[in-house]
């Protein structure tokens, strides 16, 4: 999906695939980086 789906979209995906925990751990104007935990 990448960043351009943004943070919600994603986060729905992720938490869909069975993680429970889910943080935003860098960003920077073109990337952001998504720390997911079970």
């Amino acid at each position: 999906l990448g960043a351009q789906a943004g943070e919600a979209r994603l986060r729905k995906v992720v938490t869909g695939g069975g993680f429970k925990r889910l943080r935003r751990a860098a960003e920077t104007p073109f990337n952001m980086v998504l720390e997911a935990r079970p």
